[in-house]
């Protein structure tokens, strides 16, 4: 038997090839590789020549079969494989892409397109390790197992679903309001979330309020009533003063304690949101980072919805507790936990369970010890979070006494509350991240009297609610069940995992960001004019709410399940798309036309160079030139721009290296070399015509 193997990268396909030259396997198996897709949906004018022209009248536009083209960037990788299936006499193709619906999806789009009928089977693992790779090439899954043809066709109709909606009602909303507007299934609901609470922000009018302090010395407690421990005017304030005494009395105490366990494992999702709460990462910095740690085997598949571990992988924890030794943080937590005592922990739900599995456990460190030193600073922050967590779940809970006392001093009640730690357990581990340590109270008792210092009145504002950050707006597309009413479509967006998946929140935020709908200000997002007036614009669309993403979410999960024919979904999604487009095309849209502006002249033809979405390009169309705006993680500002168009060095600009390092340089043009400026020496970046 002689078999190609696909796999999704180059550095996966050399993993397995090393793995499969130290087994006997009895398949001969040659290897190649994508680089991520290399094809993808045509164009509409592909499909018909008369749906170049951007007509309300030809939508919806609903190929009659849909077909792929060969990316531009990936055209030389396609051409080299489909060479090497002409010249290669095999029985079957090995589809060797990453373990999930978006591998098939790239997998299966390359097959379509190439046309070939050998037949598939699967290498599916989570994992990059030897003892992973070699139980894969063991184990190789037929194409026709249900649950791998349920998740193929999945893939195939959301890319599917997501070419029809978001080119159809891109298209009625930019012939509508006069400039591009990009709609997607998922974006506009996010960018939604944005623009709304900017709404909030903008409509907001603080209000004044005023609290009484009462201070014991060893303690301070806040005047309260019925729950409210606010009063809206100073002379209110003024009148509870006139009505307490210099004591006071204590009139309850209870103490509770809490015992709170280690957190779940991480999904992407808590990664993203634990690396930007913690280190500032972005949620596409932080997929970057783990994508790299996963492709030097160094933990598992990231792109996961899971918290859960399966049993079989539980079995064997130690092996990979035991790979944390070589973090230096962590090595004598690790060093200390008993398996015995491991191997309870994993009999627990709570962080193993076969039922609550998605397509990929959840995410943890691998067998392998890292070469700590060797990694960069992200990936060693990175990698010792998700560290922290697995030796977490071994180590004792987090126990506190929580104490509420209830103060009377006059007519007039107090309360302050306290913590005391019992056992630091597991936290230990986050020192470093602990923004306060716990404040106990001194010792009290019921019929205590008190003597009060004073009594101060704080005069406060009432604040806007806070912008959106990474960790917060991935949270709240995770749970945009909350801006729904309707409780059924609110169940159903809990149980599909909200908006998107992990493996795709990140890039549609910076899609946003790319396409000038909403703006990142250090840590926050903040919708522009043009995102707000797009969302009012629509409002009312189905495109903008994220009922619209829940539904069709729960139809490619019950194909996944086999509970759905992609017939009928198929049905049921060209239903959708004519209803959808008639309802965008007789919307009233008011978007103001963005301004140009004019940075230069072009260096290589001489036209007038313009400020786009993602960055500073030549009006001439024929002409290729382009000036990235973020380049190293650094802003390449207009003014920046215009100093290099007339050959002038720019500021001093922050770049973050490859090796994670941060320093400074100015850019200028050499010619058409874009060169940095060193204080000692010139790099050149990049020879040719087109700059980067």
């Amino acid at each position: 038997m002689r078999a190609l193997l696909i796999a999704e990268k180059p550095s996966l396909m050399r993993d397995i090839q090393k793995v499969y030259k130290k087994m006997n396997l009895d398949i001969d198996i040659e290897f190649t590789s994508f680089v991520g897709h290399v094809v993808e949906l045509k164009e509409p004018h592909e499909y018909d020549a008369a749906w170049k022209k951007w007509d309300l009248a030809l939508l919806p536009m609903v190929p009659q079969r849909f077909e792929f083209r060969v990316k531009k960037t990936a055209a030389k990788v396609y051409k080299e494989i489909e060479q090497t299936l002409k010249n290669g006499q095999y029985d079957f193709l090995i589809n060797a892409c990453d373990a999930g619906m978006e591998g098939e999806n790239i997998f299966y789009s390359f097959y379509k397109k190439v046309g070939t009928n050998l037949p598939v089977k699967r290498f599916w693992t989570s994992q990059t390790t030897e003892p992973a790779i070699r139980a894969s090439l063991q184990n190789l899954i037929d194409e026709h197992d249900p649950l791998i043809r349920n998740l193929r066709n999945a893939a195939m109709y959301r890319m599917v679903f997501d070419w029809l909606v978001g080119l159809n009602c891109t298209r009625a909303a930019t012939v509508k309001g006069g400039r591009t507007i990009k709609v997607g299934r998922v974006m506009t609901p996010t960018l939604a979330i944005v623009a709304q609470r900017e709404e909030e922000i903008q409509r907001f009018v603080p209000q004044p309020y005023f609290q009484v302090q009462m201070d014991c010395g060893a303690f301070q407690a806040l005047w309260f009533k019925e729950k409210v421990n606010r009063v809206a005017t100073n002379e209110e304030a003024e009148a509870i003063i006139a009505r307490v005494t210099n004591e006071a009395q204590v009139v309850s105490l209870e103490t509770e304690r809490k015992t709170i366990p280690a957190a779940q494992l991480h999904s992407l999702l808590e990664l993203q949101k634990e690396a930007n709460k913690f280190y500032g990462f972005t949620s596409s910095d932080t997929l970057k980072i783990a994508q790299s740690l996963y492709e030097k085997k160094l933990i598992t598949y990231p792109r996961t919805e899971s918290k859960h571990l399966p049993t079989n992988f539980a079995k064997h924890i130690e092996k990979n507790v035991a790979a944390i030794q070589g973090v230096p943080q962590l090595a004598q937590y690790a060093t200390a936990l008993d398996v015995q005592h491991m191997q309870h922990v994993m009999r627990s739900k709570r962080y193993v369970d076969d039922q609550k599995l998605t397509d990929h456990h959840a995410i943890t460190v691998t067998e392998v010890t890292p070469k700590f030193a060797s990694l960069s600073m992200q990936e060693q922050r990175i990698y010792e979070l998700i560290a922290k967590r697995l030796v977490a779940i071994f180590m004792p809970a987090y126990v506190l006494d929580k104490t509420t006392v209830i103060l009377q001093s006059g007519t007039e009640t107090f309360k302050t509350t306290g913590n005391m730690v019992v056992e630091q357990g597991f936290t230990v581990l986050y020192t470093s991240h602990k923004k306060k340590e716990e404040v106990p109270l001194p010792f009290m008792q019921e019929g205590q009297v008190w003597p009060v210092q004073a009594f101060t009145i704080l005069s406060k504002m009432t604040e806007p609610p806070p912008r959106y950050t990474d960790s917060s707006l991935l949270d709240a597309m995770f749970h945009a069940g909350r801006f729904v009413d309707d409780p059924q479509l609110r169940a159903i967006l809990k149980d599909a995992e909200g908006i998107g998946t992990s493996a795709t929140r990140a890039e549609i935020i910076e899609k946003l960001l790319a396409i000038g709908m909403i703006t990142r200000d250090k840590k926050s997002f903040q919708a522009t004019a043009f995102g707000r007036e797009v969302i009012q614009s629509l409002a009312g669309h189905d495109v903008v709410s994220p009922e619209l993403t829940a539904v069709w979410s729960k139809k490619l999960k019950d194909i996944v399940d086999g509970t759905l024919s992609s017939r009928d979904f198929y049905r049921d999604m060209l239903a959708f798309v004519h209803e959808t487009t008639e309802k965008m095309k007789v919307l009233e849209m008011t978007v103001a036309e963005k301004e140009e502006v004019i940075v230069g002249e072009c260096l290589q033809c001489g036209e007038r160079v313009t400020e786009t979405f993602k960055g500073y390009s030549c009006a001439n169309k024929a002409c290729d030139f382009f000036l990235t705006k973020v380049m190293l993680k650094a802003k390449i500002t207009p003014t920046d721009a215009k100093k290099l168009l007339a050959y002038k060095e720019t500021r001093d600009i922050l770049f973050t290296w490859k090796s994670g390092k941060k320093s400074k340089a100015k850019l200028k043009f050499n010619g058409t070399k874009l060169e940095f400026i060193f204080p000692q020496f010139t790099e050149t970046t990049k020879k040719g015509n087109k700059t980067t």
